[in-house]
């Protein structure tokens, strides 16, 4: 049985020194999570603590939340992939991304690209607006989103669907919200790719996922886990979470 993966991004809600502190807890109360596959998103300037601190922790993943196209070069103030050493994974569309930076499909395609030919995993995001959900067109926009996977056979891939109008709202999609979409991304891969590959893309929801909904929400066969954002920041808030999968 696979374990489901709770993936923590702690955005910039944590420093290096509360950072250090979580992984400290999480390391003396690690039995919480023996049946789920975590995967720790901090901000870029601790990372390098946040592993030194994990070294006794061998099961527990590291990711990037965002990162460069490019990998090196004169570009002030980019953050390569290169740049810091055994990263698991990185986020590539994050709806922040989308919508505060202006990071077009074009941009994120280049990113996807770059993330997955350097050899780390990762974990495309997509979803719809409010205004977009309400219009209709949550198919459509997520159609878009992902038209730009490659056409040839891929691996190191996650899919999370974060509908927009969730994120930090408190408001969850119903479960049959979330399954209709989930099966029309399960369908687009099967489009694209061979039922062997598709097998190991695994789906996460994201969304105001917190202790209160986690059950209902595993109810949905095809979530293979769940992108945290803000409950994953606070330690007992995100043991509480997985506290629920054992």
């Amino acid at each position: 049985m696979n374990r489901t993966i709770l993936a923590a991004n702690w955005k910039m809600y944590l420093n290096e020194d509360t950072s250090i502190d979580f992984i400290k807890k999480m390391s003396s109360d690690i039995e919480s999570f023996s049946n789920s596959e975590v995967i720790l998103f901090p901000s870029h300037t601790c990372i390098s603590q946040v592993q030194k601190e994990l070294k006794k922790l061998n099961d527990i993943k590291i990711g990037m939340q965002d990162c460069d196209i490019h990998t090196k070069g004169a570009y002030t103030g980019g953050v390569s992939l290169h740049g810091l050493s055994h990263i698991d994974f990185c986020i590539v569309g994050h709806s922040e991304r989308r919508l505060l930076y202006n990071e077009s499909d074009e941009v994120v395609k280049n990113k996807l690209e770059t993330v997955i030919s350097n050899g780390v995993n990762a974990i495309l995001c997509v979803g719809e607006t409010k205004e977009q959900k309400n219009d209709g067109n949550t198919f459509t926009v997520i159609d878009a989103q992902l038209s730009i996977l490659p056409k040839d056979a891929i691996s190191r891939l996650t899919i999370a669907y974060e509908p927009v109008w969730s994120i930090g709202s408190g408001e969850v999609p119903s479960n049959k919200y979330i399954e209709d979409v989930l099966s029309y991304i399960k369908n687009k891969l099967k489009s694209l790719y061979s039922d062997e590959i598709v097998e190991k893309i695994n789906l996460l929801y994201g969304g105001s996922v917190d202790k209160d909904n986690i059950n209902r929400l595993l109810e949905v066969k095809l979530i293979d886990g769940f992108l945290i954002g803000s409950a994953s920041a606070d330690f007992e808030s995100f043991k509480a979470i997985a506290d629920k999968l054992n």
